[in-house]
């Protein structure tokens, strides 16, 4: 039986609607990395992409702060790109990687910013690119999306937050 979650994927593969369903459903205490970033960018009135670059100690600091609450906690939900891998000591939780089809990825992020599709894969690749290489060098590791590091794989490319939702909760039970 699991006694938290990470959930875990690259951008526009549906984290946070994930997150915020169970949350929902499950009523446990949250953190999410990613909209941490999107607060920090809007108060410091800088882009997401320069907000998720600024500083490593930031970055190292946040990937600390949920594994504290990994460790202090109990029926915790965390969300963001190093969820699952800052939980690699926590057996308790249920590390949930989401994956998505790169195309239906882009039209995600056109319809959610209100662009195009080119420019949205065109800041999707960017800010991949860029916090991947950010993250490599954080932690000499690269395997951040392997399967191999989460209990549970959900393809999200063509099911309903209603679907990944139940998978994820019938996952939760099981030991």
């Amino acid at each position: 039986m699991y006694n938290n979650i990470t959930i875990s994927g690259k951008i526009c593969t549906g984290k946070s609607t994930l997150f915020s369903h169970l949350q929902k459903k499950l009523g446990w205490s949250t953190f999410s990395a990613s909209q941490f970033f999107r607060d920090y960018a809007k108060s410091h009135g800088v882009s997401l992409q320069k907000a998720e670059e600024q500083n490593m100690k930031l970055t190292r600091d946040v990937d600390l702060g949920m594994q504290k609450r990994l460790k202090e906690e109990s029926h915790v939900i965390l969300e963001g790109w190093m969820a699952g891998i800052v939980a690699d000591a926590f057996p308790g939780t249920l590390r949930v990687l989401l994956t998505c089809d790169d195309a239906e990825r882009i039209r995600r992020m056109a319809k959610r910013e209100n662009i195009s599709e080119k420019e949205a894969q065109q800041k999707i690749t960017e800010r991949e690119e860029s916090w991947i290489a950010k993250l490599e060098t954080i932690y000499h590791r690269s395997d951040f999306f392997d399967p191999k590091n989460y209990n549970l794989v959900i393809d999200t490319t063509q099911s309903t937050p209603d679907k990944i939702v139940s998978i994820v909760l019938a996952h939760l039970k099981s030991p």
